[in-house]
């Protein structure tokens, strides 16, 4: 359920920071009230992952608390007891690691921001965006370069925007609340809640303040089915806009998927025989691909929101999208071929800063059965990745990241309730970065990647 309206979100000033220099505290609703400002709320991404929903875990039926009880081995688990280093993972490449020494954080040491896909995993990123909202975007000198694919390009849109707290919180609350009668709902069920949700998130004028920011500069990835014939549908709403095609569902398609999982086995070049890359941003970018085929499409305020949700369109769960602006086709989620991305893409000057889910970087969405598949160290020499420690993760609700599964392994009611205690836990995460970016400490927090 929504608790307040556009209008009162789109005109709320953002939030200020907190008095302390060391802390960061966001600002979210709840349902049916306002949390004060000691509490953490948020989230969204795509929906539902085909390989995911093949699989049921147990489900969890537990109570939210500050210090929640792990009922497998009766463990009590206190979040704040737990060091800086045992909650947040930093890595780092050699030019990232000796320029973080050298310069330490501020606003311009970073050209580029890149944001993976994940659907519910990006919870646990909540907090941190917040703060980036707030101290990497209004300090820039220079424009930053968003890159993201599915989720990670929902996330984007809402810094984009003239006003990114309000417009993170519009799209936390409509995506934890989201519910579905079915544990595996139709496709067209799914893309419209999903369109619901990035409509509410936008708001009214949100597509165009994203697609003409000339300093948050957002580049949204999807993927184009090769060789379809399909509708060119030219509309534009976000909230009628579905696939009638059956290019999008059915054996025929699920065989054809199966078929570039195997190739993709073999080598993710294989890849390209299935899917093309298609990057909606700025006329003028330096970020340029040559691992597959690629075609660039400028982004303006008609055709972000069919960006967007051909960005998060997950294949068999989701409908695909026709068209986006000028650019036909059947187009999916940018994660099939750019799912935590392997970072060969050519950048503007400056170092990449990677906020991710888990420590560990899987390139595309059929590599994550492959655990030997993962970038380059060469490609990961000017990033710098933060994520939450695998200590932190089995401490927080469930034990677990929260995941498109949980759609599946619990109730609506349950999920909601373990997706809020995740929020909650969350903004240690965010307290801990504040720490090592204040205090000092960031470098001798660093670690190589693969370590």
């Amino acid at each position: 359920m929504l608790v307040q309206s556009r209008t009162d979100l789109e005109n709320r000033e953002p939030a200020q920071p907190s008095a302390r220099a060391d802390r960061f505290v966001p600002v979210v609703p709840g349902p049916g009230r306002v949390k004060p400002q000691t509490e953490c709320r948020s989230s969204f991404s795509a929906v539902v992952d085909p390989l995911a929903a093949l699989s049921s875990s147990a489900r969890i039926t537990r109570e939210h608390s500050c210090h929640p009880r792990d009922e497998l081995n009766g463990r009590l688990l206190d979040f704040r007891a737990m060091t800086s280093n045992r909650r947040l993972v930093i890595r780092a490449g050699p030019t990232a690691a000796r320029r973080l020494r050298e310069e330490g954080f501020h606003p311009d040491l970073f050209g580029t921001l890149v944001g993976a896909s994940g659907g519910p995993k990006w919870l646990v990123l909540r907090a941190l965006d917040d703060f980036w909202a707030e101290r990497l975007l209004p300090a820039r000198s220079r424009p930053l370069d968003a890159l993201g694919s599915s989720i990670g390009s929902f996330r984007h849109a809402c810094l984009g925007q003239s006003h990114p707290l309000p417009a993170l919180e519009r799209f936390a609350e409509s995506y934890v609340e989201q519910s579905y009668e079915d544990a595996r709902p139709d496709p067209d069920v799914v893309t419209g809640e999903s369109l619901r949700i990035l409509d509410w998130m936008l708001g009214e004028k949100g597509a165009a303040e994203v697609a003409e920011n000339e300093v948050f500069r957002s580049h949204i990835i999807a993927s184009r089915l090769r060789s379809t014939s399909t509708s060119t549908s030219t509309s534009t709403s976000t909230s009628t806009s579905t696939s009638t095609s059956s290019v999008d569902r059915g054996l025929a398609f699920q065989l054809r998927l199966g078929l570039a999982a195997g190739a993709n086995l073999l080598t993710r070049r294989a890849l390209a025989g299935f899917f093309e890359r298609g990057v909606f941003g700025p006329a003028q970018s330096a970020i340029r691909y040559s691992d597959f085929s690629t075609r660039y499409h400028t982004l303006d305020a008609d055709s972000l929101p069919l960006a967007l949700s051909a960005s998060g369109s997950i294949p068999a769960v989701m409908a695909g999208v026709p068209r986006v602006g000028d650019a036909p086709g059947m187009w999916f989620d940018g994660g099939i071929i750019d799912y935590h991305f392997d970072f060969s893409f050519e950048r503007a000057p400056g170092l990449v800063l990677f906020p991710h889910f888990f420590d560990r970087i899987i390139p595309g969405w059929f590599d994550k059965p492959l655990e030997w598949r993962r970038p380059a160290l060469s490609n990961l020499d000017d990033v710098v990745m933060l994520a939450p420690s695998p200590e932190f993760v089995a401490a927080l609700p469930g034990a677990h990241v929260p995941d498109r599964g949980d759609f599946v392994s619990m109730t609506n009611a349950e999920r909601i309730r373990q997706w809020r205690g995740v929020l909650d836990h969350c903004r240690a995460l965010v307290d801990d970065w504040c720490d090592l970016v204040d205090g000092g400490g960031l470098a001798d927090a660093v670690r190589p990647f693969w370590d």
